[in-house]
């Protein structure tokens, strides 16, 4: 008796050739991608965070704020001062080049899974709840000025 997939010509060779494309498409043995490391502007340009080593990881630190037209740093939920705010955490280098930890949102506490890359000498940021392909992906640029301990920048 035959197997069912001989009853479909060229279903084998359509199986393998798909198999083929997804491992080129999305990179069967991705080289390690550039590590974060370093100052980012937010994709607004109210805040300047640091990403360096934390443990084996990379953790990403809130050290730059614009301050509100009274002189105020911007709160967290809590009512805090996002200014030293933990953003990154966890963030660990997986086979398909990309950082992947986790992302808090400073303004409402939420915490959401993260890849992090850096394709161009631009920082991405995909934020997602449960897989990547529900989330959006922000451009943060490098920040080159200077930042004081009280959290302002120039």
């Amino acid at each position: 008796m035959a197997s069912t997939w001989l009853a479909y010509p060229g279903c084998p060779v359509r199986i393998v050739s798909t198999l083929l494309f997804c491992l080129l498409a999305f990179g069967a043995s991705a080289t390690p991608g550039t590590a974060p490391v370093g100052l980012w502007f937010t994709p607004d340009h109210g805040g300047v965070v640091r990403i360096g080593p934390c443990g084996a990881d990379l953790c990403g630190t809130i050290v730059g704020l614009t301050p509100s037209p009274e002189g105020k740093l911007p709160n967290d939920v809590s009512g805090e001062t996002q200014c030293h705010l933990g953003l990154f955490r966890n963030l660990h280098l997986g086979d398909d080049g990309k950082w992947h930890g986790t992302v808090r949102n400073p303004e409402d506490g939420q915490v959401y899974n993260a890849e992090v890359w850096v394709p161009d000498g631009n920082l991405r940021l995909r934020g997602y709840v449960g897989v990547p392909l529900l989330g959006s992906t922000q451009t943060w640029q490098p920040f080159t000025g200077a930042v004081q301990p009280d959290c302002r920048f120039h």
